[in-house]
Formats: structure tokens, sequence, C-alpha cells
């Protein structure tokens, strides 16, 4: 009963953490509010200055030659620029990512549709000075002309291998870390994506890679030609398709869980389904589409 009390606890120090970190953008005191908020007052020390306290350890995704070390705590990009409501401006962004950097946080997620292409360039730009010491992954497959996402896919040999190209000049990188196909391509197969991927680690130009949204089919497939390293998929009580992908255990594939808190609607900063729908993505990002279900639950 006390091993279930603490993990109880865990799970909730997570919740309010995870939290209260989306909000650290908007906040003055970025990071440093957050976590004092969360931890009891120590008393103050004097000498040296010490280091940021870090907030994560790490961990290894994937195995054998799709091994990748990454802190175990990640940071997405994505709301610094594209998709929440109100975006804070550039410094404060570049000054809440080194700040990740200083607490431990090695593993930043973008992609191209972000923006679109506006995130990744914002991403290099702040943690260029650190390469070789973190690693920022993206993503391709939504298709994007002239700055713009159509609504399609495309994952087309020659679209990789142009978007890889564009993501590793925005990125400022000679090699992306981790590269993930966004959406599948109903016109182009898993396999055909495997063997690109493929060639373009044999050409130093992606080190590992991974995809979002897929099933458990479209895995078999693609690991089949080139390893994954890493599939992303939603998961909330109100989205559960993930319950379907436990075989990844069986290749040994880590599975990122995005939206876990329903875009702010588990912290509680959503109260109402008339502001739910007014301001927020939420509701998409979730796939919910019945809005009576969704209201019935802002009223718990």
């Amino acid at each position: 009963m006390e091993e279930m009390n603490k993990m109880n606890l865990s799970r909730r120090g997570f919740l309010k953490t995870a939290a209260l970190a989306g909000a650290a953008l908007a906040m003055p005191g970025g990071l440093d509010n957050v976590f004092a908020a969360g931890t009891k007052q120590q008393p103050e020390t004097s000498g040296k200055d010490t280091d940021a306290a870090h907030i994560t350890g790490h961990r290894v995704l994937g195995t054998g030659k799709a091994a990748f070390e990454v802190s175990a705590l990640g940071f997405g990009v994505m709301g610094m620029t594209y998709n929440r409501s109100q975006h804070p401006d550039k410094k404060q962004c570049i000054r809440l990512l080194h700040e990740a950097v200083d607490r431990g946080v090695t593993l930043f997620d973008t992609a191209i549709i972000y923006g679109p292409l506006n995130n990744e360039e914002l991403a290099g730009e702040a943690l260029s000075e650190f390469k070789g010491k973190i690693n920022v992954t993206t993503k391709f497959g939504h298709e994007v002309i002239n700055g713009k996402g159509t609504g399609r896919q495309d994952s087309r040999p020659q679209t990789i291998r142009r978007y890889c190209e564009e993501s590793l000049r925005r990125l400022r990188l000679d090699s992306l870390p981790m590269f993930y196909q966004h959406r599948a391509d109903p016109n182009v197969s898993a396999e055909e994506v495997a063997s690109t991927i493929a060639d373009l680690m044999k050409e130093g130009k992606v080190q590992h890679w991974g995809m979002c949204e897929v099933s458990p089919e479209t895995i078999r497939k693609a690991h089949a030609v080139c390893p994954l390293t890493a599939i992303q998929s939603g998961c909330t009580v109100l989205w559960r398709i993930t319950e379907c992908l436990i075989p990844v255990g069986n290749w040994a594939l880590v599975l990122f869980h995005i939206v876990r808190l329903i875009a702010a609607f588990w912290a509680a900063a959503l109260t109402s389904i008339r502001f739910l729908i007014r301001t927020t993505t939420t509701v998409r990002l979730c796939r919910v589409s019945n809005r009576k279900r969704c209201g019935q639950i802002c009223a718990l």
C-alpha cells in the first residue's frame, strides 16, 4: 500500500510539473518559477554559485544500431511559434530553451509543418551553439509549398531528401539526430519511406528515425527495412488509440505520448467548453469530435 501511495504521489507530481512547465513561456521567471513552486524552499547557501539544478535524467531509445541516448524529459518547441494561441517573443523563447539545456534537457522536438518552417528556424538559432551536446529532432511528411501547409501528405523519396536538406539548413546541423515521418502518405509505401531514410543514414544526413500516428502493421513493414528508434503518438483518456500499439514492445521501440494533458485541458486551465472551442486547438489536437462529450468532461 505504501508503494502504491508513493507511485500515485509521483504521478501527481509529474502531472503538476508538466502542466506548470507549459505555463513557463508566459512567466518572467521561466522554469525557475515552475520548479520553485513544486519543491520545498532550501536555505540560502554562501560561496560559489552552483549550476542550475537538473530536472531530468537520461534514457536510451531503441536498441542496437537504432539506440539513441537522450534526456528522459524532452522539450517540445512547437508551441513557441505555432498552434498555441499567443506566442512569446523570440528572446523569451531563446532564454527558456537555453535554461532547459542548463537543466539537463538534451532532447528538443520540432517539425517542418510547425510554423510552417519558423519553428525549425527558432530551434536552429537558439540551440545550434549546443551542437554535439543536445539533440534536435524534426519531422517530414506534411506538404509545405511556399512556406504554407497544403493539408496533404508528401513522403516521396525526392521530397524527403529535399525536406532533409532544408531542415539541416534551418536547424544549422550537419546531420539530423532523429527524423520522424510526421504522417503516413497514402501514396507512398512504408517500405519506400524506410528505404529512403536508410540511404540518408548511409550518407550521414540522418542518424535515427521514427514515425508518428501509425498502425502496428505500418511499423512492422518500415522496421523490417530500416530499424526504427521511436514511435510518436497521441494518448489521452479521450483518445486511447495507442492501446493498439502495444506490439511496439516486440521491436523494443519507444512510444512517445503527446498531448498527455490534453493541451492544457487536464491542467484545469480550461473549464468551459465555450472557452475551450473559442480560444484553443484542444478539441482538434485531442481528436475529440464529440463536443457534447468534451463539455461533460469540462464540468467534472
